[in-house]
């Protein structure tokens, strides 16, 4: 499943964290709709580039975007700034 929130968390110590949901759904869609109107010019590309071996790849590259897309759900990542000991965490749900 596609994740449809991102959630950004700034905590920093002694203070009150501030966090910003943020709804990604809009950003699927606008890259589904472009991905649907690449799709004609990608199997156009991947017939002509057939014979010398690029079509294969090419149509298992456009697939593998979808599959990466699709795993991006539960993604965490927590980046610490030693300077101003601040922490942000970042995840997909």
């Amino acid at each position: 499943m596609i994740p449809l929130w991102l959630m950004i968390r700034v905590e920093e110590k002694g203070k009150h964290g501030l966090a910003i949901p943020v709804p990604i759904i809009l950003v699927w869609l606008l890259l589904a709709a472009l991905l649907l109107l690449l799709l004609p010019l990608v199997l156009l590309a991947a017939l002509l580039s057939w014979p010398w071996g690029w079509g294969k790849p090419l149509l298992q590259i456009y697939f593998h975007i979808f599959v990466l897309i699709g795993s991006l759900s539960g993604l965490k990542l927590d980046i610490s700034s030693r300077e101003h000991d601040k922490t942000t965490h970042v995840i997909l749900r």
